[in-house]
Order: C-alpha cells, then sequence, then structure tokens
C-alpha cells in the first residue's frame, strides 16, 4: 500500500513540475489541451497504429525535434529520449523497444503497432522546450469485445465500485467512451461500419451515505488505465469495445461548408480524432499493390490489409464477393477482431481457397493478394506411395511363403508315396 502511495505522490509530483496537475486530474481531451506543457490523456488499441500530434513543431527549428517517455508505472523513472532530431532513434537500453518502432512525421510521433507496454507520458520536445504533452493509455486488444447490431448482440454495460483514497471513499464508473461511427465501407449497395469506443474511468466520492448523494471532488475522467496509476489500485477488467452495423450510403457525398465541417468536430469531440488519423495516409505510395501468396495445403494464411487499422473503415473481396462479418465468414475464413479486420486469416487452406483477395481503407484500393496452392498435397502424396509399395512387398512375401510351403507339402508327399 506504502509503495502505491509513493507512486501516485511522484507521478502528481512529476505532472505538478510540468504544469499539467490540473489536466491529469480533470480531462476532457480537448483540443486546447493537447499542447504546451500541460498533458492530456488519450486512448489507443495495442496491435493498432498510434500517433500524436507536435503542433509546434511547424514552428520549431528545423531538425531539432524529439520525443521522450516516461514510464508513470515506476517511481523513479524520468522521461528519457528514444527518437532524436534529424529521426536519430534509441535501439538499445530501455529505450530501445520504443525507438526502433517510432518515426516523425514533420514533428509528429508514428508508430504503426503500439503495445501494452508503451503506456505512459509523451513529450514533444525542441531544446528544452516542452511542445506538446500526452498521457497514453494502451488498452489490451485482447480483451477487445465485438458485437454486430445486426446480430442482436449488445454492448457491455456500466460498471462501478467503491475505492478508499486514505481515509475517503469514492466512486468509480467504469464506461465506454464512443467515438463517432466510422464511413460505410462501401457505397451504394449495403455495407458495414464500426465504432470504436474506449474504457474511462469517472472518479467521484461519496460524502453522504444516508442520503446517497455523490460530489466530484475532481472530476477526474481518465482512461482505465490511467485512472489505476491515479489511485494506485487496480480496477475490473473492461475492455474497449468494437461494434458493428449495417449501412447504405450513397457513391456521391456532398460537399460542406468549411463552417459545418468545424462545427462537426466539435460536435463529435475532437479528442477522437486527436492522434489517430488513418495510417494509410502516413504510408508512402506503392508501385506494386499485387502480392502473390504461396502456400502448401493445410496451411494458415494470413493477409494484412496496409494501413487497416479499428480506426478505419476496412472492406475484403474475395474474387467477385465482398466480405462482411454478418454472412460471408465462417470458421475457416474469418475477419480478425482486434485489428478491426485489417487481417484476412484462412485456417487449413484448400484448393478451394486460391483466387484473388483484395482490400480497400477508406474506400481505397490498398492491396490485392493472389493466393497459390499446388495441386495436389505433395507430402501426403510420398507419403501414401510409401504406404502402397509396402503393402505390395508384405503381399508378395505373404504369397511367396503359402507358394513355397504348397510346393514343400507336394514333394513331401510325394516322397512318402514313393517309399
Amino acid at each position: 500500500m506504502m509503495c502505491r502511495h509513493t507512486l501516485l505522490l511522484l507521478t502528481l509530483g512529476t505532472l505538478a513540475l510540468m504544469g499539467g496537475l490540473p489536466n491529469f486530474m480533470k480531462q476532457e481531451d480537448d483540443l486546447s489541451s493537447c499542447s504546451g506543457t500541460a498533458p492530456c490523456s488519450l486512448a489507443f488499441l495495442s496491435n493498432n497504429p498510434l500517433g500524436l500530434r507536435c503542433p509546434a513543431a511547424t514552428e520549431a527549428p528545423e531538425g531539432s525535434i524529439y520525443w521522450q517517455y516516461q514510464d508513470l508505472s515506476q517511481p523513479q523513472s524520468k522521461p528519457r529520449t528514444f527518437i532524436g532530431p534529424r529521426h536519430l532513434r534509441v535501439y538499445r537500453g530501455p529505450m530501445g523497444k520504443l525507438g526502433s518502432r517510432a518515426n516523425l512525421r514533420r514533428g509528429s510521433l508514428i508508430m504503426k503497432k503500439a503495445w501494452t507496454s508503451d503506456t505512459g507520458l509523451y513529450l514533444c520536445k525542441s531544446s528544452n522546450s516542452i511542445l506538446a504533452a500526452y498521457q497514453v493509455d494502451v488498452q489490451d486488444s485482447s480483451l477487445l469485445y465485438v458485437s454486430h447490431q445486426g446480430l442482436g448482440e449488445s454492448i457491455l454495460p456500466n460498471q462501478s465500485l467503491m475505492v478508499n483514497l486514505g481515509s475517503s471513499r469514492h466512486m468509480v464508473r467504469l464506461y465506454t467512451r464512443w467515438g463517432p461511427w466510422q464511413d460505410c465501407d462501401r457505397c451504394k449497395v449495403m455495407g458495414e461500419q464500426k465504432m470504436m469506443g474506449f474504457c474511462y474511468a469517472h472518479l467521484s466520492e461519496e460524502i453522504d451515505e444516508e442520503e446517497d448523494k455523490e460530489l466530484e471532488v475532481n472530476g477526474a475522467t481518465l482512461p482505465c488505465g490511467l485512472m489505476e496509476l491515479h489511485i494506485g489500485q487496480s480496477l475490473p477488467r473492461h475492455g474497449a469495445q468494437l461494434q458493428y452495423r449495417m449501412c447504405r450510403e450513397s457513391c456521391e457525398k456532398e460537399e460542406t461548408p468549411a463552417g459545418i465541417v468545424t462545427n462537426l468536430l466539435l460536435d463529435i469531440r475532437d479528442w477522437w480524432w486527436w492522434g489517430r488519423e488513418s495510417a494509410f495516409d502516413w504510408m508512402e505510395p506503392r508501385k506494386m499493390l499485387l502480392r502473390t501468396v504461396y502456400l502448401n495445403i493445410y496451411d494458415n494464411a494470413r493477409m494484412t490489409c496496409p494501413g487497416a487499422s479499428v480506426y478505419t473503415p476496412v472492406l475484403w473481396q474475395r474474387d467477385s464477393t465482398f466480405i462482411t462479418r454478418l454472412g460471408n465468414c465462417n470458421e475457416s475464413h474469418r475477419l480478425d477482431d482486434t485489428t478491426g479486420g485489417g487481417i484476412y486469416q484462412i485456417e487449413s487452406v484448400k484448393p478451394s481457397d486460391r483466387g484473388i483477395y483484395r482490400c480497400w481503407v477508406h474506400g481505397r484500393r490498398a492491396a490485392s493478394f493472389h493466393l497459390e496452392l499446388p495441386e495436389q498435397p505433395v507430402v501426403h502424396r510420398h507419403v501414401t506411395r510409401r504406404l502402397l509399395n509396402g503393402m505390395r512387398v508384405m503381399v508378395g512375401t505373404i504369397a511367396m511363403v503359402f507358394v513355397v510351403s504348397a510346393v514343400a507339402e507336394t514333394l513331401y508327399a510325394c516322397l512318402f508315396e514313393i517309399f
């Protein structure tokens, strides 16, 4: 218990020195709190992209931007550089795993695949100045709960529990903070769209048990992982959620005036888009989109769509058939849940699985895969041939034994009659 209080005090002390304590205690994830020395909190899903913007980087001297990371679960840790000016990365030491996966784009931090161990404090700096600060909670994709409205599946309910912090009792409410519905994965015909939600926790204090009233002491609202660090206690395993529904959109979208776009972004909360732009836009254009995949019979196929994630609309097509979660997937063919359908998996491929598999991200062709298989399972043919040869030898040996025995008995009978 002493260690937990020590961790909490050190964490809050670090944030207080940075001028970010008020934002840690009261998080609303608005755009204004994601720049300067006051950290804002963001949630991401592991095995998916992570992007942190540094808007002031364009005003900093060229080649001076670097990023630092601090593990908030380690009381004695300090922010350490993992990617430096001019894209120099750290490949060794504690920051090696983080630095090897990091990239900079106009000063912003990009990682194509985040890990749960990446949870912590991130600082965008130039010289000794802090340009942007983020408290990042990378939530475990293995706990992702997937539901589909077309199947009548419901989302997870909220949870509430009491925790003791020092001499006072507090109420913690776990809930899912949903983003907006993504675009439909196709137009003109019936398609599917998804909505991503992260686990968040709200902290309040119970002051009058008889009247059952609650008072928000500090209005602390944080992603669940950061709330655990904030209170120094473990919370129930309430994972992120991904929900699907059927959709139908026209192929021609009306132009929206700039003012309406601004108001729309404010309505759906900038906290969602801040740092979660499509990884597809980060990629360099590819000259060859067709890739041939050679597999043997009964191997497992795994085709990854470049730039696809839980944050982007993804569409797969097998030959002339579009794949939907509601009707086209079966036990051997399925779309990966943790990446929002970004990976097409086939278990124990068969000759009938040959064909062209294509994927789209945000309605743009991302890749095509030509799945090739041998005509016959060569390994099994060799084994069958050996078994047949063995059986022929065995049958021939048995027949020879019978013939020799018959000849011997005949000769013996003839000799016995002569004598």
